[in-house]
């Protein structure tokens, strides 16, 4: 019982170990005085490992193979009514011999009652041989479409890739600009504050200066809750944590 517990003490504390350093690394991505585009590979390279996890994608790519192998298979299933044989056998097998190859007038039946045999059977209907050029086209036509349907989905893939970069970036620097606005909004309170209380200025000024920040703690929020659902999404489409392709940013 106590080494069960031990285990179970040592199971909890990697989970909360692996939290805190996926807690950790996605706060580098929250903090407005990085720029988002620095600390991630480059859009080329993000595709290129979203096209490696997408499922979609994935489904598309083995769906084409398997119409490619599917093609392959119906250019030799003619093959399916061709047999050879080799064996030993009794019984009167009769076949014509030349005594003499230059002179075919010396034909003569011959009976063979048992010996080794071999040799090649094939059987083709009509059908068979009409059809057959149709459905291999059929094949070929069938894994065609599953290539398009393949590169048409990486190349929505790509679309959706950039759309979001684009969106995650734009929402970055107005979250950081934001930031720097609240915070100089957040200065320039206190000092209304203290002028206030030594009578410096009027009620008036401090309380439009209190609406100024109210109003730019306001938009400091709404614009982290862009950026942090535009994380969220392209993440969602990288199909890997973005702390996982994380370029470690340089320390001044």
């Amino acid at each position: 019982m106590k080494n069960v517990q031990q285990i179970l003490l040592i199971l909890i504390g990697i989970f909360a170990f692996s939290r805190e350093g996926k807690a950790q690394a996605d706060s580098i991505f929250l903090d407005p005085k990085i720029e988002i585009e620095v600390i991630l590979p480059s859009l080329d390279s993000l595709y290129e490992i979203a096209k490696l996890n997408n499922p979609t994608l994935k489904q598309e790519a083995a769906a084409m193979r398997s119409a490619q192998w599917a093609e392959r298979y119906m250019r030799w299933i003619w093959a399916q009514n061709m047999s050879v044989f080799y064996n030993y056998s009794f019984g009167s097998l009769p076949f014509f011999a030349y005594a003499d190859p230059t002179k075919p007038q010396d034909q003569a039946l011959i009976q063979v009652r048992e010996g080794y045999r071999a040799g090649i059977n094939l059987q083709l209907s009509i059908f068979d041989v009409m059809g057959h050029r149709g459905r291999v086209n059929e094949q070929k036509e069938k894994a065609i479409l599953q290539k398009y349907k393949r590169d048409a989905e990486a190349m929505e893939l790509r679309r959706k890739l950039s759309l979001y970069y684009t969106d995650m970036v734009g929402y970055s620097r107005l979250y950081k600009g934001r930031n720097e606005d609240y915070l100089m909004q957040l200065v320039a309170c206190q000092v209304a504050e203290k002028e206030y209380r030594e009578g410096v200025i009027h009620m008036s000024e401090y309380s439009r200066q209190k609406n100024v920040l109210a109003d730019a703690e306001a938009a400091y929020h709404e614009s982290f809750r862009f950026f942090y659902s535009s994380l969220e999404q392209f993440e969602a489409v990288l199909g890997v944590p973005l702390h996982t392709v994380m370029i470690k940013p340089k320390k001044n």
